[in-house]
């Protein structure tokens, strides 16, 4: 179990607010999205996200804040959480290529392992969409990491963060494979290098006036 700040008073009030922030950021991340496939807003839609358990609440919100006809066309496609022995989950999807219109992924591609299982993953994505990848995280860089909780610390450098995250109590987001959070060059990084260089940039929303989670968009080109 993970351990719990010795001054409940701070601990409770203090995670309170940052699922509010969270909230309302997801919500922001939802309207991006649906702006983002105004081309084509019937098209199907793969909604990849973590399955929830001890660690990884339910962060499908794409499916709870969507229409009716819009549940009809979508594929929820949860990943299970990374093993705990430093084994991040499969990257592969059980889909034939071009699949769907979009995909959707939230607040995965930190859980997805090192910098290549994660864009091996983008380019998953890639190969099963028709017209067009979303994906959104956390900054990397923002004062607050929203997986721990905790401000601050993740902003050592990599080694020196992940002893700190066992000295706090939460060794469980300690290695590679559970939580390795991205900033907005790496996500430019993976699409570059996608086959066909596509069309993509990366949105953001901010927390505090400071860049607080990213949305990379991939567009493919019409064959």
């Amino acid at each position: 179990m993970l351990k719990h700040a010795a001054n409940p008073e701070y601990s409770v009030p203090a995670r309170v607010g940052v699922e509010r922030i969270l909230s309302s950021q997801r919500r922001k991340l939802f309207d991006a999205f649906v702006a983002f496939r105004q081309a084509a807003p019937e098209g199907t839609v793969l909604n990849l996200y973590m399955k929830p358990s001890t660690l990884f609440d339910n962060s499908d919100y794409l499916f709870a804040w969507s229409d009716l006809p819009e549940r009809m066309r979508m594929t929820a496609c949860e990943m299970e959480p990374p093993a705990l022995a430093r084994k991040a989950p499969d990257t592969r999807l059980p889909y034939p290529d071009g699949a769907f219109d979009w995909v959707f992924c939230n607040e995965v591609i930190e859980h997805s392992g090192g910098t290549e299982r994660q864009y091996a993953l983008v380019a998953e994505m890639y190969r099963v969409a028709r017209k067009g990848v979303f994906v959104a995280t956390a900054n990397r860089r923002h004062p607050i990491e929203f997986k721990s909780r905790l401000p601050f610390i993740h902003l050592l450098p990599d080694a020196a963060w992940r002893r700190l995250l066992k000295w706090c109590g939460k060794g469980k987001w300690a290695s590679v494979g559970m939580l390795n959070p991205v900033d907005a060059p790496a996500l430019y990084r993976f699409a570059s290098l996608l086959p066909g260089k596509p069309e993509h940039d990366v949105g953001h929303k901010r927390v505090f006036g400071i860049k607080a989670h990213f949305f990379l968009m991939i567009r493919k080109r019409k064959s």
